[in-house]
């Protein structure tokens, strides 16, 4: 793995491509349909919609960054090469932010070029990250072994905010203020004050793996080693959605909150266009 000042030129022009294309059939585990595709990465870390485009997504894994421009049928590696790209934050502007285990990069030109964060984080293995989705300035991350932080200026400085683990984050928004979600050693947990303080939410049954809400917070999903759950409440209560297995990644379309889209354990990408009551394969 590079270290964090190695990444600030890597290539642009010239860098190969590797394309995964959809998985031709078999059984996946979203019941018995085909995913959209197999990605076949060592390992499965991020996945997000690009903001401005829901055709165009983004899935970060040990070895870097892979990016489909038709909704998940076809994939690419990116110039984002040789980095743990843990977590996978794009911006409407055309920014991203990626942390990970002692990387934190951004690209302002969509992706072309990346650069370090200039910050005052005490340690780079980010193992968790959200961002506001209204104002991309607004961050919080989880360094392994000093706790959650925030930042007001796309993550330039940063405040303590909660000691402990938060392996997992997201943000939405409610009434114009920014509300978060996490996956904490204590459970499911929400915030309304940007992470000073913390109040459970009821989980769904199973090892929590990640959780990630619609922009509005209208629906929130979880993964979890059993399937993903569905919460149309801002987490009160949970519905299992039609996918059944070990769900390692999941997000929902900035655009639209029925649109989700999984990765599981084997790699397979898994697409729903109706909040996860089904996941049919690729048309």
């Amino acid at each position: 793995m590079w270290p964090l000042l190695a990444v600030a030129a890597i290539g642009l022009a010239g860098v190969g491509f590797l394309v995964l294309r959809p998985d031709p059939g078999g059984e996946g585990s979203a019941g018995s349909v085909a995913p959209w595709a197999t990605l076949g990465t060592a390992d499965v870390h991020s996945l997000a919609f690009d903001p401005a485009d829901s055709q165009h997504l983004y899935f970060g894994h040990h070895g870097g960054l892979l990016e489909s421009r038709d909704g998940g049928r076809s994939w690419s590696s990116t110039t984002l090469r040789d980095v743990d790209a843990m977590n996978v934050k794009p911006a409407g502007d055309g920014r991203i932010q990626i942390a990970g285990h002692d990387v934190y990069v951004e690209s302002s030109d969509g992706g072309q070029s990346w650069q370090p964060v200039p910050n005052d984080l005490p340690g780079l293995d980010l193992h968790a990250f959200a961002v506001d989705p209204v104002d991309p300035s607004q961050a919080w991350a989880f360094a392994v072994g000093f706790g959650l932080f925030s930042s007001t200026d796309a993550g330039r400085h940063w405040e303590p905010r909660q000691q402990g683990n938060w392996p997992s984050l997201s943000a939405f928004r409610d009434d114009d203020a920014p509300i978060l979600v996490a996956i904490s050693e204590a459970g499911l947990q929400r915030s309304d004050d940007q992470g000073s303080t913390w109040r459970p939410l009821p989980a769904p049954p199973g090892q929590l793996i990640a959780v990630t809400a619609a922009v509005d917070g209208s629906t929130l999903y979880i993964a979890t080693a059993d399937g993903v759950y569905r919460s149309a409440d801002e987490g009160s209560t949970w519905t299992a959605t039609a996918f059944e297995g070990a769900a390692l990644t999941l997000t929902v379309a900035p655009d639209d909150s029925n649109l989700l889209a999984v990765v599981d354990e084997a790699t397979r990408l898994f697409r729903s266009s109706d909040s996860g009551s089904s996941f049919p394969g690729s048309p």
